[in-house]
């Protein structure tokens, strides 16, 4: 066998949406913060998060964490997507942790005192709950989010007149009430969802007045807080109840009057695994925006160790990704 490029990774799973932990393989990268050498990756070695990500190595919503050095935090992580790059990730940060928990590599103290770690969104702060030593929760302090746009209402082809908030979080979110799509809110209909979701987020984006969105949170009541699915891009949903969609509910929550200080939230993905979340604080964003802290506590599961080979005479060195 001819190798070219030998990648180390660890791939988990957070309530069902994998991530791949980038442990060696990638090159040092250019500039001092971590948005920088995101960038840097971007534009000189995204050939990489496709060989990463791509099928037949990954498949259409994969997600990677790559941890960077970092001048401002503990450590510095960026996130990579088969089809996109994201500021901030919180299924992929949880991830990265319970992988470093078992592989013993958490930083000396982290029991104690948790991490701190810049992302191209800002710096965030995790903490572990163990029990006999085993990492068993990761509790996951966010950026301040923050309601950007209440009560959009727009005419969706397929799907009717649909009201959302739009809400930031690390990335922007519409925020959609289940109840006005007429479709059964479970995994069997996911592809009705992937479609709904996606025709919403194009009739947003296509308004001048309205922030760019990059995912659309469905979210139907349960007891104690609601069912997430979020729709990703075409075809592409996040498994888990996602951790910046978490976030964004809290921040529009709040500001609806509708969630106080410290009050518990659960969000559910579609196959009812839960993130526990409440808003820790009050914030202000870099306008002066009022703004809530989020915690969103989560737990990933270990699905491999591996070493990703590319072959020197692999005819699909980039993969391919199915639209």
């Amino acid at each position: 066998m001819r190798t070219s490029r030998l990648f180390t990774v660890v791939d988990s799973h957070t309530a069902g949406h994998p991530t791949r932990t980038v442990i060696a393989g990638i090159p040092p990268l250019r500039g001092q913060s971590v948005r920088e050498q995101r960038d840097d990756f971007r534009n000189t070695h995204d050939g990489l998060r496709a060989l990463l990500l791509h099928e037949p190595r990954g498949h259409a919503a994969m997600a990677a964490a790559v941890p960077v050095p970092s001048r401002k935090a503990d450590q510095g992580l960026f996130f990579i997507f088969s089809y996109v790059y994201a500021d901030m990730c919180g299924h992929a940060t949880i991830g990265y942790i319970a992988s470093l928990a078992a592989m013993g590599a958490l930083p000396q103290g982290f029991e104690q005192n948790g991490m701190s770690i810049e992302t191209p969104a800002g710096i965030i702060h995790v903490t572990g709950t163990f029990e006999a030593g085993r990492l068993t929760s990761v509790l996951l302090r966010n950026v301040p989010s923050f309601v950007l746009a209440s009560d959009v209402v727009s005419d969706i082809a397929g799907v009717g007149r649909v009201t959302c908030d739009i809400a930031y979080s690390g990335i922007i979110y519409a925020l959609v009430d289940a109840d006005q799509v007429d479709l059964p809110f479970d995994i069997d209909h996911a592809t009705g969802w992937c479609r709904s979701g996606m025709s919403i987020k194009h009739a947003l984006n296509g308004r001048s007045e309205a922030p760019q969105v990059d995912s659309v949170l469905f979210h139907r009541s349960i007891e104690g807080g609601a069912r997430h699915l979020v729709i990703l891009a075409a075809n592409k949903f996040d498994r888990s109840p996602c951790g910046t969609g978490t976030s964004a509910r809290l921040a529009q929550l709040h500001a609806r009057g509708q969630l106080e200080i410290g009050a518990s939230y659960r969000a559910e993905n579609i196959l009812g695994v839960p993130f526990e979340a409440k808003v820790a604080s009050l914030a202000k964003a870099s306008d002066g925006k009022p703004a809530v802290i989020p915690e969103v506590r989560g737990m990933a599961h270990i699905s491999a160790f591996s070493t990703l080979v590319l072959e020197a005479d692999d005819p699909l060195p980039a993969g391919f990704l199915p639209t």
